[in-house]
């Protein structure tokens, strides 16, 4: 489990709910509106989880949202249905400190390895395929077929251009309208804030940058308060720089040759049906839009 959901969930006499049920996935909120997710093994290491072996095949069978939980300190409860024992857990840091530190012309190249793989390789219908056209006023053709592509182009240039500039007023504009919109658990472009703002939260990391600092505040302001409650989750896990195991993968091979850097990047696009691409797409524009190459 991640180490903030064990110093949770580990409190004897904490209780919540059950907000959410999935076949590989049930998520959590308290009393406090904080939210973390029992997954199965399959689903990996995350900021919001607590993963469980594969041992049952369907082991959120019967929960149902709003039932509640409580916590032994050792168990987890979810009524008469189902017990999870994390005495014995490992804790997993869902922070990467891995700071975007090697050479700027190195960064780029790795940045545009990551581009490539992510407009070639990534679903259908994903974000990552707008990539190449945010310059562009129109998509082609085969890309208007999905009803939030057209909308999402124009938003994700409008992005690009103003975190290049640190327009603040039209970042809140168009934080504002790509929030909730897309399909998914986790809405599309609500991914791809989140791969921004996971961005934002390396290159501050790196190198202080107060007005940074306040761009990235106010895009996870605006954005969670516009969406739903897992989303938002997310979308805080990635301001503080937290990302799947998968990311962790992906940032650890940056500074490596391009095959590593490429392999990464697939890996962390096969993360939900569109969920990891989209937030890959969001990473590479803030990563371009900040670091001087054209977005």
């Amino acid at each position: 489990m991640a180490w903030g959901v064990g110093r949770v969930l580990r409190q004897e006499g904490w209780d919540g709910e059950v907000l959410a049920v999935h076949p590989h996935s049930c998520y959590l909120v308290d009393e406090d509106g904080a939210v973390y997710a029992v997954v199965q093994e399959s689903l990996g290491n995350g900021p919001l989880n607590l993963v469980i072996p594969a041992v049952v095949s369907q082991p959120f069978q019967g929960l149902s949202p709003g039932g509640t939980i409580t916590s032994t300190g050792d168990t987890l409860l979810f009524g008469d249905t189902l017990e999870v024992g994390m005495a014995n857990a490992q804790l997993w840091d869902p922070k990467s400190y891995l700071a975007l530190d090697h050479d700027p012309d190195g960064l780029r190249r790795a940045v545009e390895t990551v581009t490539q793989a992510a407009t070639t390789a990534s679903p259908e219908g994903s974000l990552a395929r707008l990539l190449p056209y945010l310059q562009e006023e129109d998509l082609p053709a085969p890309l208007q077929k999905a009803a939030h592509l057209p909308r999402s182009h124009a938003l994700m240039g409008g992005l690009a251009e103003s975190l290049a500039r640190r327009n603040r007023r039209g970042l809140k504009v168009v934080t504002s309208s790509m929030a909730g919109l897309g399909p998914g658990l986790t809405p599309a472009c609500d991914d791809f804030l989140a791969g921004v703002l996971l961005a934002l939260a390396l290159i501050r990391q790196r190198q202080a940058d107060p007005e940074l600092d306040e761009i990235a505040a106010m895009v996870l302001e605006t954005a969670a308060s516009r969406t739903h409650e897992i989303s938002a989750a997310y979308l805080k896990a990635a301001y503080a720089g937290e990302a799947n195991e998968r990311w962790h993968r992906l940032l650890g091979a940056l500074a490596g040759e391009p095959g590593a850097i490429e392999e990464a990047a697939r890996g962390v696009m096969q993360i939900g049906e569109t969920s990891g691409a989209d937030m890959l797409a969001g990473f590479i524009t803030a990563m371009r839009s900040t670091h001087g190459a054209p977005a």
